[in-house]
């Protein structure tokens, strides 16, 4: 990332600080990895006000640190998160690769998600 993107983006994350919550993986003070978690409100129905429900984006981890349960300490945290937060669900829109990685912590395929694509 240039210089100029990432000042931008540190903007984008400043305006973004209450709906977007980043989590870190760190080794020996160093940032290893990230993910975040987008938290987003429901129109109300169904008897409740409070239909928050989360979304997991941008999981990595760097390529030499994966396989030591970091990204899985990544999600432990975001969805222990989420679960203090009372969000209805967690989504997460995953990559073929990853699937498995989302199963393995907890997530499951729904048959009721559908995706519109232009």
């Amino acid at each position: 990332m240039g210089e100029g993107q990432l000042e931008a983006y540190g903007k984008w994350v400043v305006a973004h600080a209450e709906t977007h919550l980043p989590f870190v993986a760190e080794v020996g003070g160093e940032v290893v990895g990230a993910a975040w978690l987008h938290i987003a409100e429901r129109v109300p129905g169904g008897g409740s006000l409070d239909r928050r429900f989360g979304d997991v984006q941008s999981v990595e981890v760097r390529e030499e640190h994966r396989g030591r349960g970091l990204g899985s300490a990544l999600m432990a945290a975001i969805l222990a998160e989420a679960r203090s937060r009372g969000l209805m669900h967690v989504t997460v829109h995953s990559g073929r690769r990853a699937v498995d990685f989302y199963l393995r912590n907890g997530f499951t395929h729904h048959r009721q998600m559908l995706l519109w694509e232009p």
